[in-house]
């Protein structure tokens, strides 16, 4: 069966998929995403929110400038898909606390080194607990970095699949790609019912299950990695967290409402599903360690999701250089809900034909060839 054909198919339905669809729609193109379940179900719903340019990008100067690119746009990027959606995402720009007891002090001293224009400053303890004093008697020092933000993922999941569609995209759930037609070009799509739709390009952002989809132009060496996190109620009184917790062994990260989102683990295995005993056992330890009223708290949830992980650790973003009308936004790892700004607007320049507004070389699909 055929359906009707857009100029654009985008494939995968989480926020890098719909944000990027959006941008497209916002240049007058017919879109149609393809979703293989609800839209910001997968890696999105389990992500943690954290916009982390510093933490996350260690020595890779390519990657730190993508990142910082995007945490610039998320202002307006947030403004955007708020009043198109009616969602508030929740976006704070209120920095994140790099802690250590006894141990991750080379880690602070590193960011300190590498933190000009963020906004670091070196805290002992007792300042540390200062600025949160639900942090426990063993914290003996931390970095704050200011230019660290966060927002509720799960919420811009929904904000960007109701922006998108405020845009003109028109949206598949339970409609999952199976396979790309391709020759000298991307011809189309066949879905898991045999539903096929035609189009003038395609944008593969499926995240972990990106390289599951048969005719790509060439191997996508994508990995799931599992991610299990847990959300608590702290013990009534505590004081509430304001800001990002980064502490050995785990993340804390304060919701509005005034849970606690604690991740994560880091697991290859597989899409094997979780979470398990041991992984959830281990962030609680590593989280009540840090803030002792967690241990009293009331259990909210637990869950996981994979990450989609590339050999280099980085995100696999632009046009493939052999077959026309075939484009990857694809590969973010850990930083998907980051990277959907710049993500954005770099597939949508791709798309048209366009120049990208930020250097992607370091970024491209081909890099992945072997000689």
């Amino acid at each position: 069966m055929k359906v009707s054909s857009p100029d654009v198919v985008v494939i995968g339905g989480g926020v890098i998929g719909c944000v990027v669809a959006r941008q497209i729609a916002a240049r007058g193109v017919t879109v149609t995403l393809l979703e293989r379940d609800v839209p910001g179900r997968a890696a999105t719903w389990a992500a943690g929110g954290m916009l982390s340019p510093l933490g996350e990008a260690g020595d890779d100067p390519a990657f730190l400038d993508l990142a910082v690119h995007s945490l610039d746009r998320y202002p307006q990027f947030v403004s955007e898909v708020t009043a198109q959606s009616g969602i508030d995402v929740e976006y704070m720009p209120a920095g994140k606390l790099h802690i250590a007891m006894g141990v991750g002090h080379a880690e602070l001293r590193d960011l300190l080194d590498r933190g000009h224009g963020f906004g670091v400053q070196s805290l002992t303890g007792d300042e540390a607990r200062a600025l949160e004093p639900s942090l426990g008697p063993d914290v003996d020092a931390a970095v704050f970095v200011g230019r660290d933000h966060r927002v509720n993922n799960r919420l811009l999941g929904v904000a960007a699949w109701k922006a998108a569609e405020a845009t003109g995209v028109r949206v598949l759930c339970d409609s999952a790609a199976v396979s790309l037609n391709v020759d000298t070009r991307f011809r189309s799509v066949r879905l898991a019912d045999g539903t096929t739709i035609a189009a003038d390009a395609v944008v593969i952002a499926a995240g972990a299950w990106s390289g599951r989809i048969t005719g790509l132009p060439r191997a996508l060496p994508i990995e799931p990695v599992r991610g299990q996190m847990l959300a608590v109620a702290p013990a009534t009184g505590a004081p509430p967290l304001e800001r990002t917790i980064h502490a050995p062994g785990c993340y804390l990260i304060p919701r509005e409402e005034g849970s606690i989102v604690i991740g994560a683990t880091s697991e290859r295995a597989g899409f094997e599903p979780g979470p398990t005993p041991g992984g959830i056992a281990g962030l609680a330890h590593a989280a009540f360690t840090t803030v002792p009223a967690i241990a009293n708290g009331r259990m909210i949830e637990t869950w996981s999701g994979f990450r989609p992980a590339t050999p280099d650790g980085l995100p696999v973003l632009g046009p493939d250089p052999d077959i026309d009308g075939v484009f990857y936004a694809t590969g973010h790892y850990r930083n998907g809900i980051l990277l959907a700004p710049i993500t954005a607007e770099i597939l949508s320049a791709c798309v048209a034909g366009e120049a990208a507004p930020v250097p992607i070389e370091p970024f491209l699909p081909d890099r992945f060839v072997s000689n």
